[in-house]
């Protein structure tokens, strides 16, 4: 169970840590897929959040 959530929780978050890092210590700009999503925040937050709603809507739905 512990392994579980360390794969679950640790592994990601390990991921996104260093994935950050590596870009604060890069001199060089962001990649251009990057850039595009830095100037579209909202609408990225805005997606993410409607597919966690969607998709947890979807998992009740199958759960019942």
């Amino acid at each position: 169970m512990a392994a579980d959530l360390l794969l679950a929780l640790g592994l990601p978050l390990a991921l996104l840590v260093l994935a950050t890092a590596l870009l604060l210590r890069s001199e060089r700009p962001l990649p251009a897929w990057l850039e595009r999503l830095r100037r579209h925040q909202a609408v990225l937050w805005n997606s993410g959040v409607g597919l966690i709603i969607g998709l947890s809507a979807l998992r009740w739905l199958l759960g019942r």
